[in-house]
């Protein structure tokens, strides 16, 4: 049985210089480039340059055709507005014009650090807007200042058969047609099937998610970040603006006003002088992007707002409502079904009619360690930084160190909180090394003498007449229960 999994909102910021997330499949390409020299190999194959890449700005500026062409793109150039057309064989189309920093990719605009400018005759472009656009990532070497443009596929979309067992979570329209998740590997899929199971569409998940925001005005914007490309963009619905955040984690309108996150979901916009002029603040609406086999993008939407509503955003606005969904159930012990919903669970009979509703919030879960000799500690604290583990008769705080030897590599490739073990020192003089949810305890010599294993996580909940419910999974037994006033109750999992 799998450990049971909560579905909170997590707002993560992230920057890049560009916005755009591309649907199709780009082809696998690696071109590499060096500032001042006129010679481009693309995946090992030497080329010459009619003019060198340059920086202007401390932004780094490539011959426009040459580039384009080697990431499979044609260019179209309008002398007379001194416009370049770049377009894929995927139908991306990206606009640029010389001097101006306003650019369009498929009709959208956006705002670049740097202007196209003309150099020796030749067309210069910013280089990591017009690598992103067409779906690769483009890297600056410092050491030699050089570029590496890379990424894409050799193969377009594919939808690899999907054992019956392997799904998770499945929603139903007014119109009796099914939305089934599911996954093979790191790859998710929504199939849509009718009412006799015939299969309708497919789409394949695009890492990403958008949340809503609104102000006092009523005004709306999107929050957006790419998993998959490490970007984040905030959309303004009033005037369609979209601002990119740069490599400093800013994030800047034309008008020269800031938005950053000033609590967990509200978004601060300040003016010039740091002075808060609006806040938005999010409506629990969230957004995750799916795309068909012809690049068309649909949302499913999550709708926290009290209402549980689920739905499916297509292309045209129109919008699938799904009903009576939940995202995990459980069949209790004394025959009433559990079921969970965002940071709520909703009890029915066995029969799925409703008798009562409990709400919790992040904050209300704990985990809970017994050590060798089941002395009990709660812990709190965030992995990779500082962890407090207390007992009745014993407070002990860890502390983690990046520059220990121990810890150096883990946290210079990300891998900390895996299958790694990351070293902390405590205040009580021992060194406590964290891996598999296992705290082991050496002393000062480095004889391990304790060990300090999670055993239980728990989060409370309350009805709606205050009552009180802890909801518990542990990790020994690998069983989930739900104890209140009446008693303990164990849960077993039916859908999820």
């Amino acid at each position: 049985m799998k450990k049971h999994k909560m579905l909170f909102t997590a707002v993560i910021a992230a920057a890049a210089a560009a916005a755009f997330t591309c649907t199709a499949s780009a082809q696998a390409k690696t071109v590499n480039l060096q500032i001042d020299n006129p010679q481009m190999s693309v995946n090992g194959e030497v080329s010459e340059l009619d003019s060198p890449p340059v920086i202007r700005d401390g932004r780094t500026l490539v011959p426009i055709r040459a580039i384009v062409e080697a990431l499979d793109g044609k260019v179209d150039w309008d002398n007379e507005t001194k416009t370049a057309t770049l377009t894929n064989d995927s139908g991306d189309e990206v606009k640029l014009t010389v001097n101006s920093k306003t650019a369009s990719y498929n009709g959208s605009s956006a705002e670049l650090d740097t202007p196209p400018v003309i150099i020796n005759e030749r067309t210069m472009l910013p280089i990591r807007f017009v690598a992103e656009s067409f779906g690769y990532t483009a890297d600056w070497k410092a050491e030699d200042k050089s570029i590496v443009i890379s990424g894409g596929s050799d193969e377009d979309i594919t939808y690899p058969d999907i054992p019956e067992d392997e799904f998770y979570l499945s929603y139903t329209d007014k119109d009796g047609n099914s939305y089934t998740y599911k996954q093979v590997g790191d790859e998710g899929f929504i199939e849509k099937t009718d009412k006799s199971g015939k299969l309708i569409a497919k789409y394949k998940e695009i890492a990403g998610n958008e949340e809503i925001y609104k102000n006092s005005k009523g005004e709306t914007l999107t929050y957006a970040y790419y998993l998959e490309n490490d970007t984040s963009t905030i959309t303004l619905h009033s005037t369609g603006e979209v601002i990119t955040s740069d490599s400093d984690y800013n994030m800047t309108d034309k008008a020269g006003n800031d938005y950053g996150f000033a609590d967990y979901g509200i978004i601060d916009v300040k003016d010039k002088s740091g002075k808060v002029i609006s806040e938005y603040v999010t409506t629990n609406e969230l957004r995750y992007p799916y795309a068909d086999d012809s690049g068309n993008v649909y949302y499913k939407v999550l709708r926290r707002n009290g209402t549980y509503e689920d739905g499916f955003l297509a292309p045209d606005g129109s919008y699938t409502p799904f009903e009576d969904n939940y995202d995990w159930s459980f069949m209790g012990s004394d025959n009433k079904i559990y079921n969970f919903k965002y940071d709520y669970i909703i009890v029915t009979d066995d029969s799925y009619n409703k008798l009562d509703e409990w709400e919790t919030g992040i904050e209300d879960t704990k985990e809970i360690y017994l050590d060798d000799n089941n002395i009990e500690y709660i812990f709190t604290g965030d992995m990779a930084e500082t962890y407090v583990l207390k007992s009745e008769d014993k407070t002990v705080t860890l502390t983690c160190d990046p520059e220990e030897e121990h810890n150096k590599k883990l946290f210079a490739t990300g891998e900390y909180g895996t299958e790694d073990a990351i070293y902390y020192n405590g205040d009580d003089g021992n060194i406590y090394v964290h891996q598999n949810n296992i705290f082991t305890v050496y002393n000062a010599g480095g004889e391990k003498i304790n060990r300090i294993r999670l055993f239980r996580s728990d989060t409370e909940y309350k009805s709606a007449n205050n009552k009180k419910y802890i909801y518990s999974y542990n990790y020994e037994t690998e069983q989930y229960f739900v104890e209140g006033e009446n008693g303990t109750v164990e849960l077993n999992e039916i859908m999820g």
